[in-house]
């Protein structure tokens, strides 16, 4: 079944934070990051493909070309918070990511937008040039539905 939607729960460290105690402003591209590498393996996938598992000529990577994030309620040191990652668009060479960063009450602390190329580097000269998201991954992931795209709390 393909996957639109990946929930993840974990705990502000304290090395998250500024010298206010919040949350910095940075450390929300961190967690949308962590969200998303965990969104791969939860469908046995990974961000990084092991050389000794694919071959070289199959190897695909993601890099950013877009990442944007507005802030509405801070985090603080040991509170629990939820990222909410939604597949927002997938285009044949990219995909683009809604997540929400929810407080334990349900919430809204920042919503952010990433997207990320399918690239392939060239073994001759290693540049990486954009290619057509493999079947094997494009089979595993779908759009969310608009109904879920509408900000919500993710309970």
């Amino acid at each position: 079944m393909a996957e639109h939607r990946f929930i993840y729960t974990d705990r502000v460290q304290f090395s998250d934070t500024d010298m206010a105690g919040i949350v910095h402003f940075s450390n929300f591209f961190r967690f949308m990051e962590r969200a998303e590498h965990a969104f791969f393996r939860s469908i046995d996938l990974s961000i990084w493909e092991n050389p000794n598992q694919i071959p070289d000529d199959e190897r695909i990577a993601w890099p950013r070309v877009h990442a944007s994030c507005d802030y509405h309620a801070p985090l603080r040191f040991q509170e629990v918070y939820t990222v909410e990652l939604l597949i927002e668009e997938i285009r044949s060479k990219a995909v683009r990511y809604l997540i929400r960063v929810w407080k334990e009450d349900n919430t809204l602390s920042a919503e952010g937008r990433m997207a990320a190329a399918c690239v392939r580097k060239d073994s001759t000269s290693g540049k990486m040039a954009a290619v057509p998201i493999p079947d094997r991954i494009r089979s595993l992931i779908e759009v969310a539905p608009e109904a879920t795209l509408r900000r919500h709390s993710p309970a």
